[in-house]
């Protein structure tokens, strides 16, 4: 690993001996925030539609129109996505 520093001492460039490590160790980052941030998201998306299901198909004060029907389902499977998702570039 090779540490640059401007002459500013604001900045400072970490990279490996050859560029294409650092664009692979750059990379390995990346898709760990995106799989965290996709578990974060999905997780509330995922019980807001369950909820909704929960209680339209138990009567418990919920409407049950074709809209809110149609809303909820692609809440929950937005959220199942996203928790999928984020599963698979995790590992």
């Amino acid at each position: 690993m090779k540490t640059t520093i401007s002459e500013d001492d604001r900045t400072v460039i970490k990279s490996d001996e050859y560029l294409s490590e650092s664009g692979l160790q750059g990379g390995k980052i990346i898709g760990e925030h995106l799989a965290l941030g996709c578990v974060i998201i999905g997780i509330p998306f995922l019980l807001i539609g369950l909820y909704a299901f929960f209680c339209m198909f138990f009567d418990l004060g919920f409407p049950m129109n074709t809209a809110i029907l149609i809303g909820s389902f692609l809440i929950t499977i937005i959220g199942l996505l996203l928790l999928i998702g984020g599963y698979f570039i995790y590992i």
